[in-house]
């Protein structure tokens, strides 16, 4: 997260400014702005996932390595 201490007034001003920019757009660039934002959404949820997806991948390695030891221990080669 962003460390947004003693950052109100400069974040209220841009939120004051996109909604004063939001105002002036038509219709039809408010939806292509919704799709931009939506897009933007995607694509952060894609990685996310992704991250995860990597993460579980590791895990099971993690976990073949573990047995693979125990077999060996088993085995009395450790």
């Amino acid at each position: 997260m962003h460390d947004l201490a003693g950052k109100g007034p400069i974040i209220q001003t841009i939120q004051t400014a996109m909604a004063q920019t939001w105002e002036l757009l038509t219709e039809e660039q408010k939806r292509k702005v919704a799709v931009m934002r939506m897009d933007k959404g995607i694509k952060f949820l894609e990685m996310k996932i992704s991250d995860m997806e990597k993460m579980i991948e590791i895990k099971k390695e993690a976990i073949a390595n573990i047995q693979k030891i125990q077999e060996m221990i088993k085995q009395g080669k450790c």
